[in-house]
């Protein structure tokens, strides 16, 4: 397993999309997301660099991805809210329960953003 390959473990394998109030759509992420692409064999993507910042507020991590099928570039913008809600009981004060959500975004390779995907 070379390094390129632990990359997939760091991108989630589905992310849900909102349907409003029909629910949520669970969401491949093994695919190409350039215009024009209709990449969605795995095998023919190679993630191969990440990028990781932080702040008080949100975690952000950018996975690279080589698609073989169009030749282009892609970015997988994973972001991670930290504190979205709060425990509603007010006498536990613990920081365990606070709740934190995921987004993920495209972005092409010079980092527009393509699109909101989904959540994590």
């Amino acid at each position: 397993m070379t390094e390129n390959d632990d990359l997939w473990h760091e991108v989630p394998g589905t992310a849900y999309v909102s349907l409003a109030r029909r629910g949520m759509e669970r969401l491949s992420l093994d695919q190409c997301f350039l215009k024009n692409c209709d990449n969605e064999d795995i095998n023919l993507l190679e993630p191969f660099k990440k990028e990781e910042f932080e702040d008080e507020k949100k975690s952000t991590k950018l996975i690279y991805i080589k698609c073989h099928k169009c030749t282009g570039t892609f970015i997988l913008k994973l972001e991670t809210l930290k504190a979205v809600a709060k425990p509603t009981d007010s006498t536990d004060q613990s920081t365990d329960q606070i709740l934190s959500m995921g987004l993920i975004f495209a972005l092409d390779e010079k980092g527009n953003n393509i699109g909101h995907i989904g959540f994590f």
